[in-house]
């Protein structure tokens, strides 16, 4: 029998990826990663714009001076408690049905806060909003870990996500300036409307629905988690007016702490946790959690100090401050783009301590502010500065939190990481705000007002510097050069490279030239199987042809031959 009479079981056939393919999965690929980015513009706006607008809405709708804090406050409790919660759900429900819900809610919300006609009314949908604002956020962020590989493409991306953290809290007080100025303080509301329905409208086209696991919610570690982080976001933005010392600063915040605590002990029992943790035994992720912290309280205080300054001291009106952190935007955004691509190259360690300590020096600098500073040296240049170093951090920090983990749990690091940016921006805020209130307090009786608010504004920026350096010797001591997997939790050792530009090769292995090039195989019934089992197959396929030449060519014994060849 010859060679060619051999049965095939299974037919596998190579096809090579055709360009129109390609160029569809580019094109889809963008589409996702537009989408995910706008999401986290408007969410990250939403957060700055309703600031400049708070002195007429406070004047149209009738809130009293302690009330329209709750306007903000509002907002951040929500959003803050929730961030965890929103990215776990997505894992259990399925990223894009929790996003394309949370984007709904969000423009509900929206439309009900510009037609607000009492306190209440506009209390409750700012309560909605922050916390359809955290699901939407938490699965987006998780949503850019499941559909972009490892590699390259993931880095642009996440670069992209976090360059929309600069732009929306600098565009949000421009564009909240221009609203409130030329049209209505309502538009600030109304203006989410279409930017969300939209949103939730092309998410099923452009977003693939990812894996979901099985959805059982741990219930006593959700009402606890949000409870104690609401607990402590609230007693933190009480702090600037209250102070420190007070029932009404002190006991959410020991009462937030006893809850986290009990969290804790709750998901270190827990079967089926919220928060599992090992999350942050791997010390790279821990570390880039501190990091990210840190980055939260400098981006929080920088524009709330700097905006005040801008408008208390050197006179400037809300449209004339926003328009003043143009250039921070842009050379934060470029800043961003150009480390999304250097990380390949560099490992996240030398960018983020190099980051971190050029953001300190930017703030120390515009700790030298006076009454009579001018914008171009006194806060335009050291802004640039702090956005340069802003710019440099933001990324790597986040691939390091996110990395390391299988698909089922990128929400889980997505909501920490978030989390801890919100988190540690309302304890940086209210310890910024503290210190710059109580310095201007304290100054010499008789002292003008315009030096008596610098001097608050400059101890402040001294202390942000201080806050920020913090996160250099963090990045040296805790950060690897090139993130590591846990696999005893069955961590992706995949998504943990960010220098291996998409390979599946873990970090640290030692290179291996591959058999071939990734390609589709389809098997005789029709499958399809992916690139990687393309060279499985093919590795198969070759050792098969090994043998049979072996078999040839292995010497034949000697017996009659009784029949002829056909």
């Amino acid at each position: 029998m010859s060679a060619t009479t051999d049965k095939p079981m299974t037919r596998v056939g190579v096809q090579q990826p055709s360009s129109a393919a390609g160029t569809g999965r580019g094109a889809s690929m963008i589409g996702a990663l537009v989408l995910l980015a706008t999401v986290q513009l408007m969410v990250v706006l939403d957060t700055t714009i309703v600031n400049v607008a708070l002195p007429t809405i406070q004047a149209k709708v009738g809130f009293s001076t302690s009330g329209i804090a709750w306007v903000v406050n509002g907002y951040a409790l929500t959003f803050g408690a929730l961030l965890l919660l929103g990215g776990r759900s997505g894992d259990m429900l399925g990223r894009r049905n929790v996003f394309v819900a949370a984007l709904g809610a969000f423009a509900l919300a929206s439309a009900i806060g510009g037609l607000a006609s009492s306190p209440t009314m506009l209390i409750v949908a700012r309560v909605v909003q922050g916390a359809s604002a955290a699901f939407a956020q938490a699965t987006a962020l998780s949503l850019i870990v499941s559909t972009f590989p490892a590699g390259a493409a993931r880095n642009r991306a996440v670069g992209v996500f976090a360059a929309m953290e600069g732009l929306g809290a600098a565009a949000g007080l421009l564009l909240g300036g221009l609203i409130v100025e030329y049209i209505s303080w309502r538009w600030v509301f109304f203006l989410n409307v279409p930017v969300a329905a939209s949103a939730a409208l092309l998410a099923p086209r452009l977003i693939p629905a990812p894996t979901r696991g099985r959805a059982v919610f741990d219930l006593p570690g959700a009402a606890t988690a949000t409870v104690g982080l609401g607990l402590l976001v609230f007693g933190l933005s009480g702090a600037a007016d209250h102070g420190w010392t007070t029932a009404l600063t002190l006991g959410p915040i020991l009462a937030g702490l006893l809850a986290l605590a009990t969290f804790v002990g709750l998901e270190a029992r827990s079967k089926q946790p919220l928060m599992p943790l090992w999350v942050f035994r791997d010390r790279n992720r821990g570390g880039a959690y501190l990091i990210q912290a840190l980055l939260g309280a400098a981006l929080f205080g920088m524009f709330f100090l700097s905006t005040l300054f801008l408008q208390h001291v050197l006179g400037y009106s809300p449209l004339k401050a926003g328009a003043a952190f143009i250039p921070l935007t842009v050379v934060m955004i470029a800043s961003a783009g150009v480390v999304s691509k250097l990380v390949v190259h560099t490992g996240v360690r030398p960018l983020i301590a190099t980051g971190t300590a050029i953001a300190a020096i930017g703030l120390l600098w515009l700790s030298n502010l006076t009454p009579h500073s001018s914008y171009i040296s006194g806060a335009m240049l050291p802004l640039i500065v702090v956005g340069i170093g802003l710019g440099m951090t933001f990324v790597p920090a986040t691939l390091s939190a996110v990395s390391g983990v299988k698909e089922e749990h990128s929400g889980l690091v997505s909501g920490v990481s978030l989390t801890a940016i919100q988190i540690g921006g309302a304890i940086g805020l209210a310890i910024l705000a503290t210190v710059a209130a109580t310095t201007t307090a304290h100054q010499a009786p008789g002292t003008p007002l315009p030096q008596a608010l610098t001097a608050g504004y400059t101890r402040a920026f001294e202390v942000s510097a201080i806050i920020i350096a913090l996160a250099v010797p963090i990045a040296l001591t805790l950060l690897r050069l090139r993130p590591t997997a846990e696999k005893e939790h069955g961590d992706d050792s995949s998504l943990t490279d960010v220098r291996q530009h998409g390979t599946n090769a873990p970090a640290g292995a030692p290179s291996e030239p591959p058999l071939m090039t990734p390609v589709t195989v389809t098997s005789a019934n029709g499958r399809t199987l992916d690139g990687q089992a393309g060279v499985h197959a093919t590795r198969q396929r070759q050792t098969t042809s090994t043998n049979k030449e072996q078999l040839i060519r292995r010497p034949r014994p000697s017996t009659p031959q009784t029949h002829a060849s056909r």
